[in-house]
């Protein structure tokens, strides 16, 4: 394992501009160099995310920064994209991050296996949100958006990350436990001891259903309002910590 015994595994952060988070959310990052190995983040970092360094602000560039630094010091930084970040791989990955994906992550620590997916597409009878998202990840799109001159493409993502201040209705509802349990059962049947879980922004931990296969949920709570994370250690404890 690299440096630190630990894995680390961060919820949703959601930093804007001049958000006054940013500082200690920093802070929070430098300080898991001491004890973690491995650092994951769970997608929505930011508001809004588009990999494109023409478009990325003063608190992207920060938080990057600081992600370098990790990565020089020795801990693995992996980022599972959300529903709110476009291309982080294509722009990040062998700089920030060791690795990004915009599926799933399989995470293995302490002997434990995880599959962590960011939460947007538990509910797979979401049909509009589904084709929306493949079509807005999509090739021709960001070719599309690409070709705009960049002075629009900043606007239009101005515009876009406004609107998105206001959503987050789907997660300020009750937790959609049956749908976890449905998304995580094949998952459990492959092997996995855990699935986990950002996107609903509220801190809980799932046990196996009467009947079916073993396995836990964790679903990971907002940074900014819980200051907590999920910790995995060495010797495979999976649990729940305050920053």
């Amino acid at each position: 394992m690299p440096r630190g015994s630990d894995l680390v595994v961060v919820g949703d952060v959601h930093l804007d501009r001049d958000d006054r988070d940013l500082d200690p959310f920093l802070a929070y990052l430098r300080s898991l160099a001491a004890s973690a190995g491995r650092i994951v983040l769970m997608g929505d970092l930011f508001n809004l995310w588009i990999g494109a360094p023409d478009l990325e602000q003063e608190h992207h560039r920060a938080v990057i920064g600081a992600l370098r630094e990790l990565r020089r010091s020795g801990v693995a930084t992996h980022y599972l994209e959300g529903n709110r970040d476009y291309r982080i791989g294509t722009a990040h990955a062998g700089d920030a991050f060791d690795e990004v994906a915009t599926g799933g992550l399989d995470e293995t620590w302490g002997g434990r296996r995880l599959f962590a997916v960011h939460g947007d597409l538990v509910n797979a009878r979401d049909r509009q949100y589904r084709a929306w998202r493949r079509l807005s990840r999509s090739a021709p799109a960001w070719w599309l958006f690409s070709a705009i001159p960049r002075a629009r493409r900043f606007a239009l993502a101005e515009r876009l990350e406004r609107s998105l201040r206001g959503t987050n209705l789907d997660q300020k509802g009750a937790f959609p436990e049956g749908l976890a349990r449905a998304y995580a059962a094949p998952y459990f049947a492959r092997g996995y001891d855990a699935l986990v879980l950002g996107h609903f922004h509220v801190e809980k931990e799932i046990g196996p259903a009467a009947s079916g296969p073993s396995g836990r949920i964790y679903v990971l709570p907002e940074w900014k309002g819980s200051r907590r994370h999920l910790r995995v250690t060495a010797d495979g404890t999976i649990r729940f910590e305050g920053s």
